[in-house]
């Protein structure tokens, strides 16, 4: 009796260590998995961001969902689409030269319950450009994106002083 309490003990003690080890590479897997996939969003991102220093709205939209989910930074501005979204970066190609986005920190994102790699991407840095009345400008920008099965961005929500921006360059009374 007292060895097969033994051998119970051993037992139970053995299929814990197996379960666990086993959990943890499901979790090493799904976090490569991740990674990997964050990885492919981000060369996404980081294409869409130089499309659109080189003012090409087609290469920049070529990244975007047709459904996509936009969030403006304008105060009011609650139109969410696709053709929105372009028309707002028009406005910004056609008014400012030589768009830049310096000291880029591209960062993975995470699931809000989990705290684990989601593969969504967001980003923060300083867009820098000179408006075509020769004001040159400078402003803080973080945006956060989400994708989907094909890598296309279907929510993106874009954070900047865009008031402050357009005060910048408004002809001076």
């Amino acid at each position: 009796m007292k060895n097969l309490l033994m051998i119970l003990i051993a037992s139970s003690l053995l299929t814990a260590c197996a379960d666990k080890d086993k959990k943890e590479d499901n979790s090493s897997n799904k976090m490569a998995d991740m990674k990997a996939l964050y990885e492919k969003n981000l060369a996404v991102v980081k294409s869409a961001v130089s499309a659109f220093e080189k003012k090409d709205l087609d290469g920049w939209a070529s990244a975007i969902s047709d459904s996509v989910n936009w969030s403006s930074p304008a105060y009011g501005d609650n139109v969410t689409t696709k053709t929105h979204w372009r028309e707002a970066l028009t406005g910004f190609r056609d008014n400012w030269n030589e768009l830049k986005l310096t000291n880029p920190n591209y960062l993975p994102g995470i699931d809000s319950t989990t705290q684990e790699l989601d593969g969504s991407v967001r980003f923060y840095g300083v867009w820098v450009g000179t408006h075509k009345s020769g004001v040159q400008t400078s402003v803080k920008f973080y945006g956060t994106y989400d994708f989907n099965k094909d890598n296309k961005i279907t929510a993106a929500d874009e954070y900047f002083d865009i008031g402050g921006l357009l005060n910048a360059v408004a002809p001076k009374k």
